[in-house]
């Protein structure tokens, strides 16, 4: 309760901050000295143990330290802990300070510690449908491993912090990017209303849609293939209709069918624009409509260090590319819903912003009139 900056990291069995469960929690208050609290057993047994250490997270007064530490947020939110206190996130500090480079712990250990952690794989094997679980690690290797994470992340605060004061980010940092990421947890947690029985009718009408093409695509090609097959359509374009004279192969040897081949050659064929929009709808149903009820359980991830421009970006689903313009974006974007009468949805937006920029830089009278 007297230390005024706390580094601390939850341990869990998995990467969904919605749907993992924590398994320990390490924390460090001075370099090279962390300690780690191992939390296994059922619900209450766990909410038990964290007691002694709710009064530490939630006290505004102690700074809070974590590397991507909205995951952290959003796993002790589960148990019912609403972590306070002034934010230092050493991934978004290492994000303003250099947006093009890596942002992971293990890169910012090498770079600036000089130090190799140790690698998540030796405690839970590689990546892929094999990987073990953290919940199986032996209590003396997790230890090491818990504890050397929250000691990394207050070394990697003590490099940061006067490097982000020293630099112009220093208000964007403290003034827009730490209060943000209370805010992004929040929406996280919250989610979006989806409107289920929308997408299942918009599903209907695609699926529809998606035969007709079919029936079209084959007529126009005088014989049925796969329409699915980039190296079919290439040959039913290239080899049979022979749409154009010379066509683009790729390194495989087959043609090239990518988008903007296509896109070129919409005059020259019907085919050509048909295949553009069964291609079209079916990604629109394998990313949103069939794939969009499956994800009602976890929430889509707000990540505030992937664009290079500082906005921000979203995965799982990825809610910010519905294409709007198009007949078939507004459909499915009808599927997201206000949460009840009383909530609307609000879009803001910069308008002119690139331009306004010029204005300032340029200093010319005319343009910023």
């Amino acid at each position: 309760e007297t230390a005024h900056t706390i580094a601390f990291d939850t341990e869990t069995d998995g990467l969904d901050p919605i749907t993992a469960n924590i398994i320990g929690i390490s924390f460090a208050i001075k370099e090279n000295e962390a300690y780690y609290v191992p939390l296994t057993g059922n619900k209450s047994e766990v909410k038990e143990r964290l007691l002694p250490f709710q009064s530490v997270l939630q006290n505004e007064t102690i700074e809070k330290v974590g590397q991507n530490i909205k995951y952290d947020i959003l796993i002790l939110a589960q148990e019912g802990i609403e972590v306070k206190g002034k934010l230092f996130d050493t991934m978004i500090a290492h994000y303003l300070l250099n947006p093009e480079l890596r942002h992971n712990m293990d890169y910012l250990a090498a770079t600036y510690l000089n130090y190799q952690p140790i690698p998540i794989e030796s405690l839970i094997g590689p990546k892929g449908k094999n990987q073990g679980s953290m919940r199986d690690v032996p209590i003396d290797k997790i230890t090491e491993y818990g504890a050397e994470d929250a000691d990394i992340t207050l070394k990697l605060k003590n490099k940061f912090q006067p490097l982000v004061e020293q630099s112009s980010m220093n208000k964007l940092f403290k003034k827009i990017e730490m209060p943000l990421v209370a805010v992004l947890a929040d929406m996280e947690r919250t989610g979006i209303k989806l409107d289920t029985e929308a997408l299942r009718q918009s599903s209907e009408t695609l699926t529809a849609e998606l035969d007709v093409l079919e029936k079209e695509i084959i007529e126009l090609a005088g014989e049925t293939f796969n329409i699915n097959s980039t190296k079919q359509v290439g040959e039913i374009l290239f080899d049979k209709l022979k749409i154009v004279d010379k066509a683009k192969k790729t390194k495989t040897g087959s043609y090239s069918t990518s988008e903007e081949v296509l896109t070129k050659l919409k005059s020259k064929h019907p085919i050509v624009e048909k295949i553009l929009d069964y291609r079209g709808i079916k990604k629109l149903l394998s990313t949103y409509v069939d794939a969009l009820p499956l994800l009602i359980n976890p929430h889509t991830s707000f990540n505030q260090t992937v664009t290079a421009t500082g906005r921000l970006s979203s995965t799982n689903p990825n809610i910010q590319n519905i294409p709007i313009r198009d007949e078939m974006g507004r459909e499915i974007r009808k599927a997201f819903v206000p949460d009840s009468d009383e909530c609307v949805f609000l879009s803001a937006d910069y308008s002119q912003i690139e331009l306004r920029i010029m204005a300032h830089l340029s200093g010319d009278t005319h343009m910023i009139e």
